[in-house]
């Protein structure tokens, strides 16, 4: 090594102490000079004049070499490490081409490995394969090919069949301040015993070990998007029918229960609009956009939670507390606890940046969306559900106990079992019990739970629809039966018999 490049070594090892920090922005500026003084050979013709100049600093290992653009051919460069060919690199005709500008017979070309993964920190703290990460260097920036550059690594042991890898580049966000594995541009093929990243542009790359994102075959992950895609679609739709017939309702009559309904089919239909946007912004790789999107369907997410809660809340003082269950200013307060305690969460995410861009990974592509980054974010957005979760399935079960006893009480079994069933539908519907299915999403359970639960809870605004209309549609029809079976009821119990039975009616109309 000459002593310019001794000396420039001497400085990254001043450098690397301060990166081992975790700040990508003394990271960076280590990669940032060591590509800058490859750079620098490549186009100083007294720095080398030779066929090929290898380079090595701490951490680093690198060649310097000369093709010629007129061979029309690609090249295949290994990179040798203690006497084996680990890595190699197939740099196309059409990214030699768009180097060399079509005008020199004769180019360079720099390429390198960088062997600690500490000199490129990361949001997810990922993990790399054999702890390496691949440089290019043309002299130009290159991107956008139509024949992409490829890099194989072969592995010096076998992958386990249960070791996920994914092909990404370092993405810088924020100004620098930090970075991003993003696979934008790239495809991962290969086996057990090689990895093969194919990508449309130069720039740092590495194999993720395990990406923090879940994997799926291509098949499942294009049926589950078109299904979750239509699903919301008509839900949106008709959550907006429903919330237009709530606004003509509250205009002539507001109680409780339709607040809450209504409260509840606006967070659903927030959510919905953000997450039929959500792929279409991250498209644009703009990271304050992204992280707005995801602020709000993250909020909207848990103000859906919340108000499952509510209803579930509501339906308990309803039909189970009944007496001395008044509440000074409760829809006031309802409305600050659905719309407010959501905010909180999202707001400390936010300050913390917890927002970015996510991956869903098949073997051979993935779809990215704005999401959390952070998995403890994650975890208590799960949790916080379980919680909520709990408390509507044990009221949803005492409630359609009741439910049954009450009916049954009032008339014989074959003239109610059909609406038993509309309001035992339209009950779960609104405590969103549906949503309990994420939670077999693991093992041999994974697919088939990711199935019912894009379909049940993508048209849940069409379910609450449906619930809205046969309550709207049976509610004048049944008013002489129900005042039937009220005097009946009353004879055999003239007390918390009616208040119950007329809490049913008022709740699911």
């Amino acid at each position: 090594m000459s002593e310019s490049l001794q000396k420039q070594d001497k400085d990254f090892l001043s450098k690397i102490s301060k990166c081992d920090k975790k700040s990508v922005e003394q990271c960076n500026d280590v990669v940032s000079s060591i590509s800058k003084a490859i750079k620098n050979i490549l186009t100083d013709k007294t720095a080398f004049n030779g066929p090929k100049k290898e380079i090595n600093f701490t951490g680093f290992y690198g060649i310097v070499a000369k093709y010629n653009i007129t061979d029309k051919k690609p090249l295949l460069i290994p990179l040798p490490l203690q006497d084996t060919h680990s890595v190699e690199i197939k740099l196309t005709l059409e990214a030699l081409q768009q180097a060399s500008g079509h005008n020199n017979d004769s180019s360079q070309y720099g390429v390198g490995r960088f062997l600690n993964s500490n000199l490129f920190p990361d949001e997810q703290n990922s993990s790399l394969l054999s702890d390496e990460v691949i440089a290019i260097e043309l002299g130009s920036p290159i991107s956008d090919l139509t024949d992409n550059i490829t890099i194989t690594f072969y592995h010096a042991d076998t992958l386990q069949e249960n070791v996920l890898v994914k092909c990404a580049f370092w993405d810088l966000i924020q100004n620098g301040t930090k970075a991003i594995w993003n696979d934008s541009g790239c495809q991962t093929f290969g086996d057990k015993n090689k990895t093969v990243c194919s990508c449309n542009h130069l720039t740092y790359f590495a194999v993720l070990m395990n990406p923090n994102n879940i994997t799926l075959s291509a098949s499942t992950l294009k049926a589950l998007t078109y299904i979750s895609y239509i699903g919301c679609g008509v839900s949106l739709f008709f959550l907006g029918v429903v919330l237009f017939m709530y606004f003509i309702l509250w205009k002539q009559k507001s109680d409780d229960s339709t607040t809450i309904h209504q409260s509840l089919c606006s967070a659903l239909f927030l959510l919905n609009l953000t997450f039929l946007l959500n792929e279409w912004l991250a498209s644009y790789n703009n990271d304050g956009l992204c992280q707005f999107i995801a602020a709000l369907m993250h909020y909207s997410l848990l103000c859906t939670f919340t108000w499952f809660g509510i209803e579930a809340f509501h339906l308990y003082l309803l039909m189970i507390k009944v007496f001395n269950s008044f509440i000074k200013h409760y829809r006031m307060k309802l409305s600050l606890a659905g719309w407010g305690i959501p905010a909180v969460p999202v707001i400390l995410s936010r300050s913390l940046n917890k927002y970015g861009k996510y991956s869903i990974s098949t073997e051979q592509k993935s779809v990215s969306m704005c999401w959390l980054t952070e998995p403890a974010v994650l975890y208590f957005t799960i949790g916080y559900f379980a919680v909520l979760f709990l408390f509507n399935a044990v009221i949803f079960t005492k409630v359609t106990v009741k439910v049954v006893q009450l009916r049954r009480a009032g008339a014989p079994k074959k003239s109610i079992s059909r609406r038993e069933l509309h309001t035992v539908l339209g009950m779960a519907c609104l405590l969103g019990i549906t949503w309990g299915v994420m939670f077999f999403n693991f093992g041999p359970l994974q697919e088939p739970a990711l199935y019912a639960f894009s379909i049940l809870n993508s048209l849940h605004g069409f379910f609450l629809f449906l619930r809205y209309w046969n309550s709207a549609k049976t509610r004048r029809s049944t008013e002489k039966l129900d005042q039937t079976r009220t005097d009946t009821v009353l004879t055999s119990n003239p007390t918390s018999t009616v208040v119950n039975e007329t809490g049913i009616e008022t709740y699911f109309e």
